[in-house]
């Protein structure tokens, strides 16, 4: 077994410097935060999670395929056709292979430059880390067992380690079945887009696999119902459910990000933005603004800059009869950071933010702070359906 970076190439070609950079770059355009915040956040990630990926999972609920294909996009011509790393490789007996923190694309790029593919018969990348540990837990438990009922005799506490390797052995198996979005669906995806270039197609084929065996679990399930075995029945109908729809969604996200990727929010917003005074009273926002032009929220200025945006949800928590004495400024919602885009900003983190915040519409401020448009979801649904009709 073989480690990929800074072994079989040297460390001074600095390829793992190119992906500690794009980390941060990755962490400052997710979080929406400056270069040098973006740093700090991503060596406190590696300090308290053992990656700055394990990080951003568990606090901020990234999705690690996006992750992992964006920070090991990197210019790999300094590496070049290695002769006597080939040669050393062919004179070492046994199966070689290779273990990589990377995508298995990376691992590729990285043999296919040192010319050493042919050496090696697969590579283990981060999707296998799952089943890989799996595996050495029921290993574990399976030769601690036996140690124990040698040297102690101790029938309990051998039927529990026992009951581990069998479970770690269970989701081993269960894990490795070639369908997304299982570890080896993940795994099947990773093998196929190195192969052909086509994550979408590698992505299609490895759902299909996955709703294929949900709807046999699904099956399965019915038949175990009827014949009596309820509870392990049910379960499996769960199960099947479960992945037929996660197998599902995780396709259509990748459409959407393919369908998203590169269009910045300038590309698509609306440049002609309605605006309401922030002094006017609620009576006059709802007869000339919510009725006349039927948009669910609009952004308020004050002397020229925007101050807030108000929405029909706020103007509901005033009682009806103070209408007419409240003006908009005091029941909008003041503007913020985490309430504008920008115009440069990716419209896949437009789509995440709109959906975190739970708001339709937001303000597009130029870095002056002037309002230069409006973005809303209908405009991100819009051409998302018209890229994914005119691709097929």
């Amino acid at each position: 077994m073989f480690d990929l970076d800074n072994t079989l190439y040297p460390h001074h070609l600095n390829l793992w410097q190119q992906v500690d950079e794009r980390i941060r770059s990755y962490v400052a355009d997710f979080l929406k935060v400056p270069k040098d915040e973006a740093f700090r956040i991503q060596k406190d990630y590696y300090k308290r999670y053992g990656t700055t990926m394990r990080g951003l999972m568990a606090e901020h609920g990234m999705k690690p395929d996006d992750y992992l294909d964006y920070v090991h996009k990197i210019d790999h011509s300094p590496l070049e056709p290695n002769p006597a790393l080939g040669s050393a490789l062919e004179k070492l007996p046994g199966r070689k292979l290779i273990l990589t923190n990377g995508t298995r694309k990376h691992a590729d790029a990285v043999m296919r430059r040192l010319d050493i593919g042919r050496h090696f018969e697969d590579v283990f990348d981060i999707a296998a880390a799952g089943p890989l540990a799996s595996l050495a837990l029921a290993v574990f438990f399976y030769f601690l067992r036996n140690l124990i009922d040698r040297a102690y005799n101790f029938p309990p506490l051998s039927a529990v380690i026992g009951f581990l390797a069998y479970i770690n052995l269970a989701l081993l198996i269960f894990n490795m079945i070639p369908g997304f979005p299982l570890d080896g669906g993940r795994v099947l995806r990773a093998v196929w887009w190195a192969r052909t270039g086509d994550v979408k197609k590698a992505t299609r084929v490895a759902s299909q696999i996955g709703k294929g065996f949900a709807i046999f679990l699904i099956v399965y399930g019915f038949f175990q119902i009827i014949s009596g075995f309820f509870i392990g029945g049910l379960w499996a109908l769960l199960i099947g459910t479960f992945l037929q729809q996660a197998a599902e969604g995780s396709y259509r996200q990748l459409l959407m990000k393919l369908s998203l990727e590169g269009v910045r929010v300038e590309d698509i917003m609306s440049k002609t933005v309605v605006t309401m005074e922030d002094g006017i009273p609620l009576s006059d926002a709802i007869e000339k603004y919510f009725f006349k032009y039927h948009f669910v929220s609009f952004p308020v200025t004050s002397g020229g800059r925007v101050v807030g945006l108000i929405a029909l949800n706020n103007i509901r928590e005033t009682e009806k009869e103070k209408w007419h004495t409240t003006a908009v400024r005091d029941v909008m919602e003041k503007i913020s950071p985490e309430r504008v885009l920008h115009p440069g900003d990716n419209v896949l983190h437009a789509l995440s933010k709109m959906l975190s915040e739970g708001v339709g519409r937001f303000p597009v401020i130029d870095t002056g702070g002037s309002l230069v448009g409006i973005l809303s979801r209908r405009d991100i649904m819009k051409i998302m359906e018209f890229k994914t009709e005119l691709e097929g």
